[in-house]
């Protein structure tokens, strides 16, 4: 756990640069009072969503350009505080660590941009294989009729993945480190579904939606991870 509460576990990273790496995932996505720590370090003002959330709701109307500041200002407060190694840094999960941690990692190519790999698993979902999703099975939009919440969610609210981690699926949309498209560099990655997503192919655990990294929007949050720096 570290200096804002943030709790980390290990996941295993099969393939890729950080294969056989000691990678930790945050077990909840970027909290409204974690953000709000990095706000008043940097004297600024966060976007306000058009909903209420509390502390420990996920922080939303964050763009990519957002979440890499927080996580620049993160390895540097967390140094500096003797809390982690010089050569330690927080950042945005990879788009194949993510698939690492949500199941499918083993399933997809590695090296391939998460465009070619968008939504090519099919009927693999965060809570199995079934459709449409059990009750409870996460904060997804209201027409499916699965959880008790409108918008957001405070993080925890349903049950952990393998690996320990919260909101895997649903809640907010989780920015990733890659390029969506690495030949034009148009687009960054989110993956993970949001309490907004009813469509059944946005809702597979390999699908992406690609924004510019510019993009804000009231279901776009983040996920930290620490691992060694590259």
């Amino acid at each position: 756990m570290n200096t804002l509460g943030m709790k980390f576990v290990p996941v295993e990273i099969t393939g890729g640069p950080t294969n056989g790496k000691r990678v930790l995932f945050s077990v909840w996505d970027t909290r409204v009072q974690d953000y709000a720590e990095y706000a008043k370090a940097k004297e600024i003002t966060p976007e306000k969503p058009r909903f209420e959330q509390g502390p420990t709701h996920p922080v939303v109307d964050v763009s990519w350009d957002d979440a890499k500041s927080f996580c620049v200002w993160l390895t540097a407060k967390e140094r500096a505080a003797g809390k982690i190694g010089a050569n330690d840094e927080y950042r945005l999960p990879s788009d194949h660590e993510w698939s690492c941690a949500v199941g499918i990692g083993r399933l997809e190519e590695a090296e391939a941009s998460p465009e070619s790999k968008d939504r090519k698993i099919e009927k693999v979902y965060l809570w199995g294989t079934q459709w449409p999703p059990p009750k409870g099975a996460g904060n997804y939009g209201s027409s499916l009729q699965v959880d008790e919440f409108e918008r957001a969610s405070p993080v925890g609210s349903f049950a952990a993945n393998t690996f320990g981690l919260y909101d895997m699926g649903g809640n907010v949309w989780q920015w990733c480190e890659d390029w969506y498209d690495p030949a034009k560099r148009q687009f960054r990655v989110l993956r993970g579904a949001s309490w907004w997503v009813t469509d059944r192919r946005h809702l597979l655990s390999s699908a992406r939606v690609h924004p510019v990294p510019g993009s804000r929007c009231g279901d776009y949050g983040f996920r930290c991870v620490l691992a060694p720096a590259h």
